[in-house]
């Protein structure tokens, strides 16, 4: 049987990645100029177990930019994100930073009107 438990190195590495990544995007430096002040909530960040790719999912606030738009920014942006993440933090591999738009709030939101539809919630 299989032990999906997340270690405490990876947990730690998500943490540190998180960190360094809202640093970055509130210095804005070196970034694409659409998210100089864009406001950017970094919600999860999935690390593998051998620590060389990091999932980060993002969530856009109050801004007239597409979803779109803010990954192909995040995706320009990419490089001098993860050279500042591996400066930030001390490992033996540069994570490779992947950015997803973090569907959670919305699936969450589809379910809630599904439910409300059908009478199953108050």
């Amino acid at each position: 049987m299989k032990n999906n438990t997340v270690s405490h190195r990876v947990q730690r590495v998500e943490s540190l990645i998180g960190e360094a990544l809202i640093d970055v995007l509130r210095r804005g430096k070196q970034l694409d100029p659409l998210l100089i002040n864009c406001p950017i909530s970094i919600t999860k960040i999935e690390v593998t177990k051998d620590l060389k790719i990091a999932k980060c999912y993002f969530l856009p606030f109050n801004t007239k930019l597409t979803v779109d738009q803010l990954l192909t920014a995040l995706e320009n942006s990419k490089f001098a994100i993860r050279d500042f993440v591996t400066k930030k933090i001390n490992l033996k591999y540069s994570t490779e930073i992947r950015f997803y738009f973090d569907q959670g709030f919305d699936n969450a939101n589809i379910v809630d009107q599904y439910l409300k539809k059908n009478k199953l919630s108050e």
